[in-house]
This record gives structure tokens, C-alpha cells and sequence, in this order.
């Protein structure tokens, strides 16, 4: 991993800790977030294409914000509303 990029995804996700794994066979690497006291709190595989396309790579870092701001309970409240407008509207197939 680019020294330049994991330092900016280390300071998008502060105060936890960012580490990457070595390359897997397939290309792909884990994406870990660590706390304070060094405990993994989220992991992610992000696969050879998601690291080698700018765009998948910034929306699967977004995603992943996204994830651990609904799993704290502070994600923002339009992005709330949103999300309760969505499950509000549930469309059904009937065969």
C-alpha cells in the first residue's frame, strides 16, 4: 500500500488505528481498524479491483465510514431520515 494513501486513510479513520495485511493471493488485502487498546473493532476485505480503481477504492473507505457511523449511533440526522424514508417504502413482487 502506497505510503501517501494509507496515511490518508489512517487520518480518515482516527482516533482508530489503520492497518493493512501483506497482499493476499488473489490480490486483495484486509483493511483493519484498531482501538486504543489495540482490538481489532472492524475489518474488511477490499478486493485487488476496489484497490486498483480510485473510485471503488474511495467508495468502499466511504461505505465503511458509513458503517461504523450507524453501528456508533451518530450518524448524521438527514442521513437518518433518509434511511427511515427508504424502509418506509418497501416495494413487493407478488407471482
Amino acid at each position: 500500500m502506497d505510503n501517501t494513501i494509507q496515511s490518508n486513510v489512517e487520518n480518515l479513520f482516527a482516533p482508530l488505528r489503520t492497518t493493512f495485511s501483506s497482499p493476499r493471493p488473489d490480490g486483495s488485502i484486509v483493511l483493519s481498524l484498531l482501538d486504543e487498546t489495540e482490538t481489532n473493532v472492524y475489518s474488511r476485505v477490499l478486493s485487488a479491483e476496489q484497490l486498483n480503481n480510485t473510485e471503488s477504492f474511495a467508495q468502499s473507505l466511504e461505505e465503511i465510514r458509513l458503517e461504523l457511523a450507524v453501528r456508533s449511533g451518530s450518524i448524521p440526522a438527514e442521513m437518518r431520515k433518509a434511511l427511515k424514508e427508504q424502509d418506509s417504502v418497501l416495494s413487493y413482487h407478488i407471482s
